[in-house]
């Protein structure tokens, strides 16, 4: 036990040094964005708990089946999170290496790294599920001993779902390399979902003229199943809020399985970690595969020729752009469902209206996006940029070829996005030509914004390249990219406006002045930040 308090205290000390008066002073915005976020989940928690409890006969037994889905959702996201987590911190992560030369016993490691798992893989979910169960016990006027019940139970789901995680990878680990498992999983998730929502949609009444048949549509899904921690939870809580005894049976069950669950796999580490380990290799495919290596690169496309390479190698890459593939296919399936004949009614220019909708929606996607892919391009070179500060490698052609490499891709992906849900609300001819014309436009400035903040602010040293993206450059990038992609439709919108009012001298005037504008700020976003980051990246030391 003192060993792994050893153990732990190195990670509770960096924590610790973190939390600075300067470091709060720099994350008090986003702070304050994640108590508004408590406030929006509570009232609108709220809201929907008091318009389905005032449902006459339904009421009570659909604030029941949303209870139940609820927990049915958070036990399926845990289980999947922890299976990923634990994969990455029982033999990823980057201190295995040091510490299996330690002299540290076996299960002193398995303890600590399980530790990092249940905390890492739970707590968003932790940070931002309190106000949906407050608003449950606001709602019922519920009486101190529930927020004590909803804690307790709450706190055994994390440990059984961590339990449960645990053993299933290394049990997979043990057939399988873990690299390639975690990729496995994470596609396996999406398509999970992508399955579950479009079984959701098709069972949803796609119109309110019948609001029994929604109600008959929750009441029929089956999140209740008696063997499921969520009913057993449920069964907990409900007697809680309606003033009545709880049920101790299902409390004790639920105990019971997270103890069971926690040793099987304490036992499941101890009979395979140390043999997984000492199989464990390198799962990317070697040196010589992906693209043929025939012809050599010349100097002014070689750092393109390693990106693409880089990719092809790395199979991290690949998951990310499936799991990008399927939010796409849900956002056109969203499209393809709009029902444009009825909305027709409610004013002439509805075509105009979600075309610009849709183009708005379409560069906040492209933003978040680029944020992953343009904004960390640069810092993916990690600690291995100094090879290129001292090769022969021009920096600003370095930083363009970095631009070039994911804006392709990226325009391509989200033109075609836009196309086809032009194409499923029925929109065509000049305005299919504008819109596509715009969308290429802000991905292009969105492209050069990305990747010439990312060289401004670089993080070469990470232990997860996703979080790049959401460090304070990121932020910074997202708000100036969304910023970008607000104003330049703000523009079309206007243009759009004034060619419908009558395209008059005066109307002609001004929509050359917001074609010149939105050029201009475009252009801005482009040429501005990659020649500021060529600069910083020509003169950074680390």
């Amino acid at each position: 036990m003192l060993r792994l308090l050893t153990l732990v205290r190195p990670k509770v000390l960096s924590l610790k040094n973190t939390l600075t008066r300067r470091v709060l002073l720099k994350r008090a915005p986003f702070i304050a964005a994640g108590i508004g976020f408590w406030m929006l989940l509570y009232l609108g928690t709220a809201k929907v708990l008091g318009f389905v409890r005032e449902i006459p006969f339904l009421g009570e037994m659909l604030s029941a089946k949303l209870l139940s889905m609820t927990f049915f959702g958070l036990t399926g996201f845990l289980i999947l999170s922890n299976v990923i987590t634990a994969l990455s911190s029982f033999y990823l992560s980057k201190d295995l290496p040091f510490l299996l030369t330690k002299p540290v016993e076996v299960r002193d490691i398995l303890r600590l790294k399980a530790l990092e798992t249940c905390l890492n893989s739970s707590w968003m979910v932790i940070s931002f599920v309190p106000p949906l169960f407050l608003a449950y016990g606001i709602s019922y006027h519920a009486p101190a001993v529930y927020y004590l019940a909803v804690s307790l139970t709450f706190l055994l789901l994390v440990l059984l779902a961590a339990a449960i995680g645990i053993c299933v990878a290394h049990i997979l680990t043990r057939f399988f390399p873990a690299r390639r498992i975690r990729i496995v999983i994470l596609g396996a998730g999406m398509l999970l979902f992508l399955i579950f929502y479009f079984m959701t949609k098709s069972v949803i009444p796609q119109t309110a003229a019948a609001p029994e048949d929604l109600f008959r549509s929750l009441i029929s899904f089956r999140t209740d199943a008696p063997f499921l921690p969520g009913y057993w939870i449920t069964e907990t809580l409900l007697p809680l809020l309606r003033g009545k005894a709880p049920d101790v049976f299902y409390l004790l069950l639920l105990l019971s399985n997270a103890a069971f669950f926690s040793l099987l796999s304490f036992s499941a580490g101890r009979s395979f970690f140390r043999g997984n380990i000492e199989r464990l290799q390198p799962s990317g495919p070697g040196p010589g595969r992906g693209i043929s290596g025939r012809a050599y690169p010349d100097r002014a496309t070689a750092v393109l020729y390693k990106d693409v390479m880089v990719f092809f190698r790395d199979t991290g890459q690949w998951s990310q752009l499936s799991i990008t593939g399927l939010l796409v296919l849900v956002y056109i399936y969203n499209f393809k469902t709009i029902p444009m004949d009825a909305m027709a009614g409610l004013t002439p220019l509805i075509k105009e209206l979600m075309l610009l909708v849709n183009m708005l929606l379409a560069g906040l996607v492209l933003s978040a996006v680029a944020a992953r892919f343009l904004y960390t391009a640069v810092s993916l070179e990690g600690e291995a940029f100094w090879i290129i500060r001292t090769a022969p490698v021009n920096i600003s052609r370095f930083l363009w070829s970095k631009f070039l490499y994911g804006c392709a891709a990226l325009t391509a992906l989200i033109v075609l996005v836009v196309f086809f849900t032009n194409r499923a609300i029925g929109v065509t001819g000049p305005l299919m030509g504008i819109s596509v014309g715009t969308t290429g436009l802000l991905c292009i400035s969105v492209c050069g914004l990305g990747t010439g903040l990312g060289a401004i602010y670089p993080k070469f040293r990470y232990e997860n390249i996703a979080a790049v993206s959401m460090s304070l450059g990121g932020m910074v990038f997202m708000l100036l990219a969304f910023l970008v992609v607000i104003v330049t439709l703000s523009l079309e919108a206007w243009a759009f406006f004034l060619w419908h009012a009558g395209p008059e001298t005066e109307g002609k005037v001004l929509i050359g002045i917001c074609t010149l504008l939105i050029a201009a700020i475009n252009a801005a976003a482009l040429l501005l930040p990659m020649k500021i980051g060529a600069k910083r990246l020509a003169e950074y030391s680390p």
